[in-house]
């Protein structure tokens, strides 16, 4: 399952990286927007994606 969809329903988004790429679209990163964000959103938000992240690698690989 892709990580976008997933972290948006854990209240988390960001870019796929690749937009970001001039040379190489890289589907393997992401951007992060957190210049709005409070310590404790910005904490919380990446334990989120790293929750996401811990299960997808307990199925298969994510690249």
């Amino acid at each position: 399952m892709e990580l976008l969809p997933r972290a948006v329903g854990r209240g988390v988004a960001f870019v796929p990286g690749a937009a970001f790429d001039a040379d190489a679209a890289d589907v393997c990163t992401l951007r992060l927007s957190f210049v709005t964000a409070s310590v404790e959103q910005i904490d919380a938000g990446i334990a989120a994606l790293a929750a996401i992240i811990r299960e997808d690698l307990a199925r298969t690989t994510l690249c």
